[in-house]
C-alpha cells in the first residue's frame, strides 16, 4: 500500500457531464475540466476523482461501459483527457478515474461476441447459463435478447452483464466456473489492460465501482479478496505508485484486497451516515441534529483502528453522485461543524463538486439511469449569469440547473465569510499540518462533547445544549464565540 506517498491527498469529485461546458453544447466535457483546473487548485485540492467519461449509452451515469478503451464522444476524445491529465500534473493535481471491474454494458462489443452462439475468444468472459429456458433461482439472469442460448447474469441492473470472475460456491456445475479455473482469468487480464491502458496515459490510479462483486456466491468476499491480490500483484509491480481507492465501506476486506484507500459510504450502519443523514426513516435522528453518539462513536473507532493497523486509508465524504448532497440535511452552522469533523479526521477526504457551495439536491426528472441520483448531479454552479455559468448554450442543457439553489462560486468568493473560503482554510491547515496527516487517534466523550486527540491537536466537538469554555490556543473554530463553543459548534485547538 502507499500511505505514506497519499496520506495528503484531498480530492475533489467530478461529475463531468456537470461540471463545465467548454463547446456551449449543453454537457461537460474533459476540456471544461480542464478549463476548471485553476479554480480546483485555487482551492486547495491535490487530487480528483473523475466519474466515469468511456464511451457508453449512459442507463447508468456512464457505469454501462460499451467501450473500455475509448472516451465518451459527448465528453471530447483520447487526446482531451490525456491534455486533462497533463494538465493536471503540471499544476500539481493527481488524477483517478473510474473503474468499473464487475460489469460492462450489454452494448459492449466484447459481450456482444459473448453474446455469439459460437465459441470464440470472449466466450467466457461474460457469465452465461446454459440455456434460454431455464432461470435458476437466485441468479439475477436475463434471456432471450442474444442468440446464444443462455441468459446472461447481471451485476447490478439489466443492462450490466457480470464479467466471469467465477464463483467461489458452486450450485449448478453445468454453467458456474470456480473462481480459480483458468477460464475466469479472462476477466482478470481484461480488467489489468483497461488499468495499463490509462495508466500509461497519466491516470495515478481508480476507484474502483462496486469493488466487492467480482466473484459471485462469496459470502464472506474471500475468493474476491483473492482476485484482488491477484492483479494488485501484477499491477503494482508494473506500476508501484499507483492509488487505488475500494467503493466497499468494508475496510477489513478492502484492505485485505490490497486496496490503498476504503471509502466509508453513505449506508445506514456507519458513523458517516449516522452523524449528518440519518433521518427518523433511517434509523434515527443523525448526530449533528441531535441524535444518539453511541453508534457513531462505536463505527468510527473500529474503522481507523482498522485502517490504522492495515497501513490503510478511509476515505471520507463529503457526498458523491450516488449520495443526496449534505446540506438537504444541514444548516449552514451544522454544515460548518461537519466538514471541521470530516477534514480533520485520519483518512482522505473526498469532497463532490459543488459541496464547497453548499449545493443541494434537486428534486427532478431521472436522466441516464439515475433516478433519485439524478438530483445531486446538476450543474456546477458558477455564477448568476445565463445557466448559472456552466454553459452559453442556447439550447437546453442536459441536466437542468437547481434554480432552487441560489449560491453560487462567485458570490461566495465575494464572501470572506463564506462557506467557500471555511472550506478553503480547512483544506490548508489539513494540508501542513502532520498531527492531521498522522495515526494519531483518541477518542472520548462525556456528556455529549467529543474530544478526539490526533497528535499535538484536539478536536473538541460540543454537541451538547450548552456553552463550553475553550483552553488552548484555536486554530479554527465554528463557533461565533471566542473563546466558547456554542451548542452544535467545534474548534480544531493546539
Amino acid at each position: 500500500m502507499n500511505r505514506e506517498k497519499n496520506k495528503n491527498l484531498i480530492f475533489y469529485e467530478i461529475y463531468p457531464t456537470s461540471f463545465y461546458d467548454s463547446n456551449n453544447d449543453g454537457i461537460g466535457d474533459l476540456e471544461g475540466i480542464r478549463q476548471k483546473l485553476p479554480y480546483i487548485k485555487d482551492l486547495g485540492f491535490n487530487a480528483i476523482w473523475l466519474n466515469p467519461c468511456f464511451k457508453s449509452p449512459f442507463k447508468d451515469g456512464g457505469y454501462d461501459i460499451e467501450d473500455f478503451f475509448d472516451i465518451d464522444p459527448k465528453f471530447g476524445t483520447l487526446k482531451d483527457l490525456e491534455n486533462l491529465l497533463d494538465s493536471a500534473h503540471e499544476m500539481g493535481i493527481k488524477i483517478i478515474l473510474d473503474l468499473v471491474a464487475g460489469h460492462a454494458s450489454e452494448d459492449n462489443k466484447d459481450f456482444l461476441e459473448s453474446a455469439k452462439p459460437v465459441r470464440n475468444d470472449k466466450y467466457d468472459l461474460f457469465i452465461w447459463n446454459n440455456s434460454v429456458w431455464e432461470n435458476e433461482a437466485g441468479y439475477r439472469l436475463i434471456a432471450g435478447r442474444h442468440q446464444r442460448n443462455g441468459a446472461f447474469m447481471v451485476n447490478f441492473f439489466a443492462h450490466q452483464p457480470a464479467f466471469n470472475y467465477g464463483f467461489n460456491n458452486i450450485e449448478y456445475h453445468s454453467w458456474q466456473i470456480y473462481y480459480k479455473d483458468e477460464r475466469t482469468f479472462a476477466a482478470r487480464n481484461y480488467m489489468l489492460d483497461v488499468m495499463r491502458f490509462y495508466i500509461r496515459m497519466g491516470a495515478d490510479g481508480f476507484r474502483v465501482d462496486m469493488a466487492d462483486s467480482l466473484v459471485k456466491n462469496d459470502p464472506d468476499k474471500s475468493a474476491t479478496i483473492d482476485v484482488w491480490r491477484y492483479m494488485f500483484n501484477i499491477i503494482r509491480k508494473e506500476y508501484p505508485d499507483a492509488f487505488f481507492v475500494a467503493e466497499w465501506s468494508h475496510p477489513h476486506r478492502a484492505f485485505a484486497a490490497g486496496f490503498d484507500c476504503d471509502f466509508v459510504l453513505d449506508h445506514w450502519d456507519n458513523f458517516y451516515h449516522r452523524l449528518a443523514r440519518s433521518t427518523k426513516e433511517t434509523r434515527g435522528v443523525s448526530v449533528l441534529n441531535g441524535g444518539d453518539l453511541s453508534h457513531f462513536i462505536r463505527d468510527l473507532n473500529e474503522r481507523v483502528y482498522v485502517a490504522k493497523e492495515s497501513q490503510g486509508l478511509l476515505g471520507i465524504i463529503s457526498g458523491n453522485h450516488d449520495t443526496p448532497r449534505v446540506k438537504n440535511f444541514l444548516d449552514e452552522s451544522r454544515t460548518r461543524l461537519f466538514y471541521l469533523i470530516m477534514f480533520t479526521l485520519p483518512g482522505v477526504p473526498f469532497v463532490l463538486y459543488g459541496d464547497e457551495i453548499m449545493m443541494e439536491t434537486a428534486d427532478i426528472p431521472s436522466k441516464d439511469g439515475g433516478f433519485a441520483r439524478t438530483g445531486s448531479r446538476t450543474p456546477m454552479q458558477w455564477d448568476e449569469s445565463v445557466n448559472a455559468g456552466f454553459s452559453k448554450t442556447k439550447g437546453e442543457l442536459y441536466l437542468p440547473v437547481n434554480k432552487a439553489n441560489k449560491n453560487n462560486v462567485k458570490a461566495m468568493q465575494s464572501d470572506r465569510n463564506s462557506i467557500y473560503y471555511f472550506i478553503k482554510e480547512l483544506i490548508n491547515i489539513r494540508k501542513n499540518d502532520e498531527d492531521l496527516l498522522s495515526d494519531d487517534y483518541d477518542l472520548t466523550e462525556y456528556n455529549r462533547l467529543i474530544t478526539i486527540k490526533r497528535g499535538n491537536k484536539r478536536l473538541v466537538i460540543n454537541l451538547s445544549d450548552h456553552n463550553v469554555n475553550l483552553d488552548g490556543e484555536v486554530i479554527i473554530s465554528t463557533s461565533k464565540e471566542k473563546g466558547i463553543l456554542t451548542p452544535y459548534t467545534g474548534a480544531l485547538i493546539k
